[in-house]
């Protein structure tokens, strides 16, 4: 029994065949072009990153509590100047009226010490006086 297998020929090789070269039409330049930046997301702080976790809440709370108190602050050095600006004008208003005040007295002193200084004189006077009618 001899079966027949059918044998399959492999085709042969041929040899190369040389193509006739075409020119390629040229290239023309194209500008120059920018890389498209490309959109990165800004990297996350170390707070935002802790932001909803359990450590975040003393920091929002540390962090609200502060501004307040910068808030706070403003307002008091607001207020402050105001009142001093008050203040200045009203001890300037005093001022005057104490110099004026004192200007006043200040006749009325030397009045008095020129009246002490004739009353002295006159006591010093009667004492000489005396003592010359003594001797």
């Amino acid at each position: 029994m001899t079966d027949k297998v059918e044998v399959k020929q492999v085709p042969e090789k041929k040899a190369p065949v040389a193509k006739a070269q075409v020119k390629k039409p040229v290239a023309r330049k194209a500008p120059a072009r920018k890389p498209r930046a490309k959109k990165v997301a800004p990297e996350k702080t170390v707070f935002e990153k802790l932001e909803k976790s359990p450590i975040g809440v003393p920091f929002k709370v540390a962090n609200k509590t502060f501004m307040a108190s910068l808030g706070l602050f403003s307002f008091v050095q607001k207020e402050l100047d105001k009142r001093l600006s008050e203040f200045d004008k009203t001890f300037e208003k005093y001022a005057k009226e104490g110099e004026k005040v004192f200007g006043k007295w200040e006749g009325k002193v030397e009045d008095i010490r020129d009246d002490v200084e004739e009353k002295v004189e006159d006591a010093r006077d009667k004492v000489r006086d005396t003592f010359k009618k003594a001797a």
